[in-house]
């Protein structure tokens, strides 16, 4: 089972992703950063990894349970 990343896009919506170093079927590799279709808002955002710490309970659960497609 593929490991999910917990990331935000650039207007703050947070979601789950695959995010394998140096791969990327779905996105736009730019650095450290992404460019992929945030599954909120259904746009092409850059996303950002977010440490699961910084996010409230109530984010992280929200987060974990939206996840994108299985590609990474």
């Amino acid at each position: 089972m593929p490991e999910y990343t917990i990331v935000q896009c650039s207007q703050g919506h947070y979601f789950s992703t695959i995010w394998i170093p140096f791969v990327s079927l779905k996105a736009i590799r730019l650095g450290d950063r992404r460019v992929q279709k945030c599954p909120v808002c259904r746009r092409f955002r850059g996303v950002v990894q977010v440490p699961p710490e910084q996010l409230s309970p109530e984010e992280l659960r929200e987060a974990r349970e939206l996840k994108d497609s299985r590609l990474p």
